[in-house]
């Protein structure tokens, strides 16, 4: 079936060695049947792969990546010798029935950083309609805290919030602390509505993310977009809150479910 890709999908491209949060560590890499069929006729790849998942090293370290930050495996057999969720990640596709919809992650940076600073509205290509929640938000009649709340007008305190979210599956370590700090600092909804107004292209862009690829999750998509405001007033860089906070939600079957149940 055909995939229609956001129309900024072909900026990205893999950053390798500058990238600061390596994809080729702290993941678990399950190998997909004809990579594995692939692998099983080189003893120097097959001898690190157990259970159709390559073994990790130390500080889950995948055993193909270099000191410098490169893959072995790129290096020795070119890129398309890699299982597919290497070739693939960190691109994620919904299932539309006739079609797919692509996009790229938030939790790869450079992703995060070409979806976050995009400075034109969100699109598909083709001119392919949107959500109407999507084209709302982009429609400046009106500030984006209040477009916000037209969607969803019944949301969380922060501390509520935090709470929810502390609730959730832990896969980071450093995660709780950030949002135990938010806790603390009882944020209003005064404070996340000025940050966000003042913000509007990225936290425009962040949204509109999370409203096309978790569809039909609208009250997630907003307290998601709050959460980020208030991981920014207690001190955190935006894209690194972003990244952390796909990382942490999106990459987890257990916490995705959770969102939906919002």
């Amino acid at each position: 079936m055909k995939t229609i890709w956001p129309d900024y999908y072909s900026r990205f491209n893999c950053i390798g060695s500058s990238c600061k949060h390596t994809c080729c560590a702290g993941w678990e890499i399950d190998v997909d049947e004809n990579s594995l069929r692939r692998f099983k006729t080189n003893p120097d790849v097959y001898k690190h792969v157990k259970d159709e998942s390559i073994v990790l090293v130390e500080n889950e370290r995948c055993p193909f990546l270099c000191d410098n930050g490169l893959c072995q495996m790129i290096l020795d057999y070119g890129e398309d010798y890699l299982c597919d969720i290497c070739s693939e990640h960190p691109r994620f596709y919904v299932d539309c029935i006739d079609h797919y919809e692509g996009g790229i992650g938030l939790v790869c940076e450079e992703a995060c950083r070409i979806v976050l600073d995009y400075e034109k509205d969100f699109m598909l290509e083709d001119n392919y309609p949107l959500p109407e929640e999507i084209q709302l938000i982009f429609n400046r009649s009106n500030v984006l805290s209040f477009q916000m709340d037209s969607l969803c007008n019944d949301v969380w305190s922060s501390v509520e919030r935090a709470k929810f979210f502390l609730n959730m599956e832990i896969l980071d370590e450093t995660w709780p602390s950030y949002l135990h700090r938010i806790k603390e600092f009882d944020i209003t909804k005064i404070q996340e509505d000025e940050l966000i107004n003042n913000n509007r292209r990225v936290f425009s862009n962040f949204l509109a993310y999370l409203l096309y690829r978790q569809r039909d999750a609208v009250n997630f998509a907003i307290e998601a977009t709050r959460l980020l405001a208030d991981l920014v007033i207690i001190g955190m860089e935006i894209h690194e809150a972003a990244r952390m906070f796909s990382g942490e939600i999106e990459y987890s079957d257990e916490n995705v479910d959770k969102a939906y149940d919002i």
